[in-house]
């Protein structure tokens, strides 16, 4: 890989790493040198994508197990990462929920969850981050989906419109 080190010296923090793009993104990072830190709501997979983190650089990533929808945890996260590695380079936001059902058949509550998880968390996670990412000139991701510009019959509304505004 031609690129090894074009991410050194960086610091990334990284959400919903316990499967898909997430762990992807973790262990992609610190092959390229990055510093990272990792969160996940799954205890089990969170510390399965640090050991393959850590195979990529040789650095223990900086875990952090909770629920973005706690305002506490989310603002411990920042925090945290940021005393840990003094600063942070890049936010990719990646979490987020999924629920089955249609128009006809998703309730309020489902909506609720799905919104409160992938827009809300988002949010909030980015407007704890921006000050830091400000002094380092920094980078943020935000992790979509094809659903956001191409609906598809059997997936659940309350997704669609959150894909589309992420």
């Amino acid at each position: 890989m031609s690129a090894i080190g074009r991410l050194s010296g960086k610091v990334a923090l990284i959400t919903g790493t316990s499967s898909g793009i997430g762990p992807g993104t973790a262990i992609l990072f610190c092959k390229l040198g990055a510093e990272v830190a990792i969160t996940d709501r799954n205890v089990y997979n969170l510390t399965t994508t640090a050991v393959e983190c850590e195979k990529g650089n040789g650095k223990k990533p900086f875990t952090l197990n909770g629920d973005l929808t706690n305002e506490d945890f989310v603002k411990q996260l920042v925090d945290e990462t940021v005393k840990h590695y003094g600063k942070l380079d890049i936010l990719v936001n990646n979490a987020a929920i999924w629920k089955a059902g249609t128009i006809e058949t998703t309730s309020l509550g489902q909506y609720d969850d799905i919104m409160t998880v992938n827009v809300r968390a988002t949010y909030h996670l980015t407007m704890l981050a921006v000050p830091h990412l400000v002094k380092t000139k920094g980078s943020i991701v935000n992790v979509s989906s094809v659903n956001g510009v191409r609906a598809v019959s059997f997936v659940n509304l309350s997704w669609l419109v959150m894909k589309y505004l992420k």
